[in-house]
């Protein structure tokens, strides 16, 4: 297995460590210039990651909440010159046959996704969070701990999902929303809208993703 991980921050040493657990790499290759500072010859600059000697590897975006527009961009790139995009799914998580989840998206532990439920590219589903049936999730949403999403949820491309948001049956969610931590989602978002608290309001100016 060949390792090939785009950004390696925080959530990329969490990555790298679920993959790692399962299978221990050949080898890894880091792209990010702030760890290309330590002279590492695993290390290449960020923009190096579409050259095509990297083409045998297997490419784990690993931007964060605060990156979403920019993951969707070199997921897109990557997918385009035909790169691997393996999907993750810990072992502890539980996924339908019915279900889908597309190229690049991690599935953290405990996680439950239900019948139909459909996952786009480069996803990030973090611990203990539950999908209910027939929804979808667009490409490079974040959906933060414990977030529970209910049925017929609808939630667009780069939107984030705060830690134990609660998002009720049938409602549409736009893209590059925000959802702030442990908001009670009980109608439609508009796209590129922040909300947050029980009553959900819609805040006049973005919310600052902490």
């Amino acid at each position: 297995m060949k390792l090939a991980m785009v950004g390696f921050g925080e959530l990329g040493r969490q990555i790298l460590a679920l993959l790692s657990a399962e299978q221990e790499p050949d080898q890894i290759c880091y792209f990010d210039d702030l760890e290309l500072r330590q002279g590492s010859e695993q290390v290449f600059p960020f923009s190096a990651y579409s050259d095509d000697r990297f083409r045998p590897f297997d490419f784990y975006v690993c931007l964060g909440y605060k990156h979403l527009l920019a993951k969707a961009h070199i997921i897109d790139q990557l997918l385009a010159l035909r790169r691997r995009l393996p999907s993750y799914v810990a072992l502890s998580t539980y996924v339908s046959p019915s279900a889908t989840v597309g190229q690049g998206t991690i599935v953290y532990p405990m996680c439950n996704v239900d019948k139909a439920v459909r996952i786009g590219n480069g996803v990030l589903v973090n611990n203990s969070v539950t999908i209910s049936h027939d929804s979808v999730i667009g490409d490079c949403c974040y959906l933060s701990p414990g977030a529970t999403i209910a049925g017929f949820v609808d939630i667009g491309k780069c939107t984030f999902v705060g830690a134990g948001a609660i998002v009720a049956n049938n409602v549409t969610i736009g893209s590059n929303a925000v959802i702030g931590i442990g908001t009670v989602v009980t109608r439609d978002v508009p796209s590129g809208a922040s909300v947050i608290g029980n009553p959900m309001k819609i805040l006049k100016k973005p919310l600052r993703i902490i």
